[in-house]
């Protein structure tokens, strides 16, 4: 027996009930032509196919790609490749699905009613959150923040040194004697310590920031001067004698490197904002607790909140 390969449709929530919204009529049953492809606000947009009557255009299949991460938004997405087809073909399935539940009258259903209106809620808050984020977070926001950051936070203080691990004081106690006696650092680490990673390089680390390591050992190496030995310090990992070997200050991260917290940052600000500003100006009234109760700061609020119920959209 054959056995039919079954596609899976992914369905995105937002074409798929911006549709049927539309076709509804705000609760007519019978969606028919264009009502579902919105013609009358596709000025410019290319038709790329037609359903039962209804078009789907070339911007439903770059936002659709965008929705299933199949591309990041904006990019280009060329009309012979594999991902345009395959996001072409998902939303002819939708459309029918959609076209065939309008068909029986299951748009006219009240819980059907109730949870297209909850969507329409949810889409057009996600649109005002986009609209504000695309206005606020700019690259050239982003930059200043940037630049505001380094300005506030100085670099700090990096050292570079060679180790030796061993496992007992007594054993520490010997390699120091060794160095003393004029043996090489590195020549001694690769023979005598037990730190795989560093021992096959003489016991070089590299540089490192203070807060890298375990703080017996940063605040032993940061005491040191440029080529001086440590006395034997203890960590969980064993015993350590360590050697100074240059000390510079800490090169800031770079711009690249801090672009997409500095835009998680500014995306979850400036959503804050928005809420507090849109409940300061409202009229609130809830029978589950005293009017007074409802003034929770807005951080407290926002800890409790479901963050999946906002899109938030990079620039």
């Amino acid at each position: 027996m054959s056995v039919i390969p079954i596609r899976i449709i992914k369905i995105s929530l937002l074409l798929t009930l911006t549709g049927v919204l539309v076709a509804c009529g705000g609760g007519r049953g019978g969606g028919n032509g264009d009502d579902f492809g919105g013609a009358r606000d596709r000025a410019g947009d290319e038709a790329i196919a037609r359903v039962n009557g209804t078009t789907i255009y070339a911007s439903d299949i770059a936002r659709e790609a965008a929705v299933q991460k199949l591309i990041r938004v904006g990019d280009p997405l060329p009309k012979g490749s594999k991902i345009y087809k395959q996001v072409l073909d998902d939303l002819v399935d939708q459309r029918l699905l959609a076209l065939e539940a309008v068909r029986r009258g299951l748009d006219r259903d009240g819980e059907a009613k109730r949870r297209l209106q909850a969507a329409r809620e949810r889409i057009l808050g996600n649109i005002l959150v986009e609209s504000t984020i695309s206005q606020a977070v700019t690259d050239e926001a982003i930059r200043r923040m940037y630049d505001e950051q380094a300005k506030l936070s100085p670099p700090g203080d990096e050292v570079r040194a060679r180790h030796i691990l061993v496992k007992t004081k007594e054993d520490a106690d010997a390699v120091i004697v060794d160095l003393k006696k004029g043996a090489d650092f590195a020549k001694l680490a690769m023979d005598k310590s037990i730190d795989p990673g560093s021992r096959l390089e003489g016991g070089d680390l590299g540089y490192f920031s203070k807060d890298a390591m375990v703080e017996p050992f940063a605040n032993a190496a940061f005491a040191l001067k440029k080529g001086e030995i440590s006395a034997p310090v203890h960590t969980e990992f064993g015993w350590h004698v360590i050697q100074l070997q240059s000390r510079r200050k800490q090169a800031p991260p770079g711009f690249d490197e801090m672009r997409p917290r500095i835009v998680r940052f500014m995306t979850f600000d400036e959503i804050q904002k928005l809420i507090s500003q849109l409940r300061m100006s409202a009229i609130v009234e809830r029978d589950d607790m005293p009017n007074d109760a409802l003034a929770i700061p807005l951080s407290e609020e926002a800890d409790k909140s479901d963050e999946a119920h906002v899109d938030k959209a990079n620039p």
